[in-house]
């Protein structure tokens, strides 16, 4: 009878060690299946050398007027010049992510934004008459890696990365690292006060003494 309680014993925690054993596993299996992930090193997967810009189509959905534009060049990562990115890296101090990072991450710009100018060609009001700078009505929506990267990857991309703001506000830091297919948004403070069509010269200046520029078409409410 105590031989029989003991095999008993023995089946009952075989059994209950079983059940654990397949709980683990399919909490493992769940985040497993996450195949869009991969170790990583570093936390930017590629870097753009500012060359031209390109429309970013895939954010061009927005109710207001508003120019979508993708800085866009020569990308460079570990395959294409392991010896630059690794510099690039360094001088930005992405070297010790080590963690999972998503097959599809977005890469950052290389060089650091100077400035950036926005003029019209048309007059938006008495205190910007048209070839005037435009910088403190036209708002800039951009991400950044920098201030994540420079936290050691502690502080949350989500929450501290994302600009929406008056060029005039922005800093030498909100220039540095932003992500290269989320682009740069330009829209106007207040959209509403703006009428007829303006043809907008934007140029961005880089810390390098590079320069790019584009001519883009927003019409409001006539």
């Amino acid at each position: 009878m105590l031989l029989r309680k003991i095999i008993k014993h023995i089946v009952g925690y075989m059994s209950l060690f079983s059940i654990l054993v397949s709980v683990i596993s399919c909490d493992k299996g769940k985040k497993g299946d996450d195949e869009a992930t991969m170790y990583a090193k570093n936390c930017i997967p590629f870097y753009v050398e500012p060359e031209t810009f390109k429309l970013n189509k895939s954010r061009n959905n927005g109710s207001e007027p508003a120019v979508f534009l993708i800085i866009d060049g020569n990308q460079i990562d570990e395959k294409s010049n392991r010896e630059k990115y690794n510099l690039l890296a360094k001088k930005y101090g992405d070297v010790e992510f080590d963690n999972q990072r998503a097959l599809e991450s977005d890469g950052a710009i290389s060089v650091a934004i100077d400035s950036i100018s926005v003029i019209s060609d048309a007059d938006i009001d008495d205190s910007h008459p048209k070839g005037t700078e435009l910088s403190d009505i036209v708002k800039l929506n951009t991400r950044s890696f920098y201030r994540y990267i420079k936290s050691g990857y502690k502080e949350s991309q989500d929450q501290y990365s994302d600009k929406d703001k008056l060029i005039s506000e922005y800093t030498k830091e909100d220039f540095t690292l932003l992500f290269y297919n989320r682009g740069l948004v330009f829209h106007f403070d207040d959209a509403t006060v703006i009428k007829g069509t303006h043809n907008l010269t934007i140029t961005v200046f880089f810390e390098d003494g590079k320069k790019i520029s584009t001519l883009q078409t927003l019409k409001f409410n006539q």
